[in-house]
């Protein structure tokens, strides 16, 4: 009967640690979930960033530097001066609108 009692003992002593090791593993299982869904969260976003800025084609970058240097590149103003600062609707579209 002594013998029998030590064994339940040891089983409920290692029962005990193998209920601390699964609560453990939850607990971690846990953190490692609401992690990974806030990083896909960050990713989602980022992806959604990086698809809104498109690339520019070499045209258009010349376009672009042709502005950036005070020229209008569009049809109602083409090779005309703009004022210092002055931005014109036609000429950012051209550049930068979906075409």
């Amino acid at each position: 009967m002594d013998d029998l009692s030590a064994q339940f003992e040891q089983m409920l002593t290692k029962i005990t640690t193998l209920r601390t090791k699964v609560a453990a593993i939850l607990e971690e299982n846990s953190e490692l979930r609401i992690e990974n869904e806030h990083l896909r969260e960050l990713l989602g976003s980022a992806e959604k960033q990086h698809h809104g800025v498109r690339e520019l084609s070499q045209s258009k970058k010349n376009l672009e530097k042709l502005y950036n240097e005070g020229y209008h590149i569009c049809n109602q103003y083409y090779g005309k001066r703009r004022a210092e600062n002055e931005s014109c609707i036609f000429c950012t579209d051209i550049i930068y609108g979906e075409r």
